[in-house]
């Protein structure tokens, strides 16, 4: 991969609202512009949401289809929406991560290991490397974490598969170091997109991203996840939507030519693109906003322009929403794409913004910690949070603001009730991870809610079940067959997305 010629060109065309001058210093510094860990934090930054390859295919047609967020376009639904099987789409993942962010981000912690001028680059480096690794590990289960990227300083090309359970161990080491590295003394931070180098909200990041993982963990090794969860909290997780991390992009199409990758766009919308308007929200989605009188249904989904027997359209000022059926393509539904709500526009510009971790997903896992007893405070105000959290945090894909009293009406009729907490939390962990697909399929594989739309589709590739994993690329077999071979034996002997990663035993 030519990354120098790489990063020259994202560098000298990125300006971003609120890192402006941070890439203005970057430009005017010729050092900056080679391969050193301010340019490979800003490529690894730019992948991790601007990668249309992955984000279309994991994000999108899998994670959206099989969570039931998205139904309508031909390979969300054919695809994402039956569980039909394609090496490509199953794959694209692990191949652009170890291609493209893996090697940098472990490049980035090994030039800076033991630098005091770089303590707190160090520190992002192993943030970053685990918000990078999450993801792989959540979707495949054993993967290379301890000996990945190290071909080329270390001469490993074929690193062994760790133990999901070790690789979470790892996450939680890493994670407590770094926020423990971050201070005012431990140098800058240069080529951060996600907060200009501000070290106090990485160290928010890296307490919340912990809070996620052991709420992760919550089913398989409890113990552990309470140890976790409370050293997160006590910490310090994010305190407001000002906290939340946020890719924010510019408006350049995707482009996967090794020697011109073009990340600057948002990944997902250049999905949402690709498919051409046949991209809509499930009816599963939209029901349960509409049904429970949620304010984020306007700001989200835009009302249907015909009845749906195709004659006529809402009555003068009466609008209704209505989704896709999982497993059923735009053109089969009566009346056509007028007959359901479309995204709204804004959500599919490359300039939308990518949200990674929101303080109303710490809000809400701090809501179901609190009910399991790991951590103090009222389990019912942690939910109220976030959910407020959750309605105001689609103002920075530019939504319009919902008013204070219609969030007020919505939290005082849907208050946090006894008996049901966990599918209320989980339920609304889907609506907040909304655009982030992945995390959305992960948190539902923990904790089985929300309850999805049975899919009865003859010809599902898997009668019906919804995936557990993806599997390892075939040719893992011929590149690295010892480690593959083992990893696989773990699984039961079969390469396949229905077995379970470690932390699943829902």
């Amino acid at each position: 991969m030519k990354i120098k010629h790489i990063i020259i060109v994202l560098l000298s065309a990125f300006t971003v609202v609120g890192c402006t001058d941070n890439f203005d210093e970057l430009i005017k510094d010729p050092v900056a512009l080679s391969p050193n860990p301010a340019g490979q934090l800003t490529f690894i930054q730019l992948c991790m949401s601007g990668n249309g390859y992955y984000q279309h295919r994991t994000n999108l047609i899998y994670s959206g289809g099989f969570i039931q967020h998205y139904s309508g376009s031909w390979a969300v639904t054919e695809y994402g929406g039956k569980f039909k099987p394609v090496d490509d789409y199953a794959t694209a993942l692990w191949r652009s991560v170890y291609s493209n962010e893996m090697k940098n981000v472990v490049d980035i912690i090994d030039k800076t290991n033991g630098d005091p001028t770089a303590v707190n680059m160090n520190a992002v480096g192993k943030i970053m490397k685990v918000m990078i690794a999450q993801r792989l590990t959540d979707f495949y289960g054993d993967v290379p974490y301890s000996e990945a990227g190290l071909g080329f300083s270390k001469g490993i090309v074929t690193p062994k598969y760790d133990k999901q359970e070790d690789i979470y161990n790892s996450f939680f080491k890493e994670l407590e170091e770094a926020s423990a590295q971050l201070n005012p003394g431990g140098g800058s931070v240069k080529g951060d997109l996600f907060y200009s180098g501000d070290i106090s909200k990485w160290k928010k990041l890296a307490n919340t991203i912990r809070l996620r993982l052991a709420m992760r963990i919550s089913e398989v090794k409890p113990a552990e996840a309470e140890k976790q969860a409370k050293a997160a909290f006590q910490n310090g997780v994010f305190e407001s939507n000002a906290d939340n991390c946020i890719m924010k992009h510019l408006g350049f199409p995707f482009n996967d030519d090794p020697s011109k990758l073009d990340f600057r766009g948002n990944g997902l919308s250049y999905g949402f693109i690709g498919d051409q308007g046949g991209d809509h929200f499930s009816s599963l989605l939209i029901n349960y906003l509409r049904d429970n009188g949620d304010p984020r249904l306007t700001m989200l989904a835009t009302p249907k322009t015909a009845s749906s027997t195709g004659g006529g359209g809402p009555k003068p000022g009466e609008n209704l929403y209505e989704g896709v059926v999982p497993g059923s393509f735009i053109w089969e539904v009566p009346g056509g794409s007028e007959a359901v709500s479309d995204i709204q526009p804004y959500y599919q510009q490359l300039t939308t913004p990518f949200l990674h971790v929101s303080y109303s997903e710490s809000q809400l896992l701090l809501a179901e910690a609190a009910y399991r007893g790991w951590v103090s405070g009222s389990a019912a105000d942690f939910y109220k949070k976030g959910v407020e959290a959750g309605v105001k945090q689609l103002e920075v894909y530019g939504a319009p603001a919902a008013s204070q009293a219609s969030i007020n009406t919505y939290l005082s009729a849907k208050p946090l009730v006894a008996g049901t907490e966990k599918e209320q939390i989980a339920t609304q962990l889907w609506v907040t991870y909304l655009f982030n697909s992945m995390e959305a399929y992960s948190n539902w594989r923990r904790t089985g809610f929300p309850h999805l739309v049975p899919i009865t589709n003859s010809d599902s590739g898997t009668g019906g079940v919804v995936p557990t994993r993806l599997y390892y690329p075939n040719d893992e077999m011929q590149k690295n067959e010892k480690n593959y071979q083992e990893a696989v034996a773990r699984l039961g002997g079969k390469n396949d997305w229905l077995g379970k990663v470690w932390w699943d035993a829902n």
